[in-house]
């Protein structure tokens, strides 16, 4: 039930050599054609690309403009996004205070650490850890006032 089947299959073989091998003949009865009549009426096909494109330009700018009715039924896509912009630099800046706020904190939590393996404290140890507590306060007191 479980014998693996071998097959042998061209390992350069893709989808598109296959269907190539398979209509070939056809692609390049399509290609032949293509190219005699190309090269039989090349300022026919030139005049009329010219003229497809004036007529696109016409159609584009004289007939479907919209009248001021349509301009007022059609939906304004770029209603209340003018604040968009503020609130993103808002954002990025709110994240790299943070991302200071945390690298700070990182560094006097280090700081902490040094002081308190010391064996024995001194008074100036003692006022730095004082100071740090306030720093910590301090760091939290923004987070805790947001959240009502």
């Amino acid at each position: 039930m479980f014998k693996r089947i071998s097959s042998k299959v061209d390992p350069d073989a893709t989808v598109a050599k296959e269907i190539r091998k398979e209509f070939g003949m056809y692609f390049d009865q399509a290609t032949n054609s293509r190219n005699r009549f190309l090269s039989a009426y090349p300022k026919q096909i030139f005049i009329g690309m010219v003229a497809l494109i004036i007529i696109s330009g016409i159609v584009c700018f004289l007939v479907l403009t919209p009248d001021q009715r349509q301009k007022e039924k059609m939906p304004d896509f770029f209603k209340g996004t003018t604040h968009v912009g503020n609130e993103v630099t808002d954002g990025v800046g709110q994240i790299i205070d943070l991302g200071t706020k945390i690298s700070d904190l990182n560094t006097l939590r280090k700081q902490v650490e040094a002081v308190l393996a010391k064996p024995k404290l001194t008074h100036a140890d003692t006022l730095f850890l004082e100071k740090a507590i306030l720093q910590l306060e301090q760091s939290n007191k923004p987070r805790n006032q947001k959240k009502p």
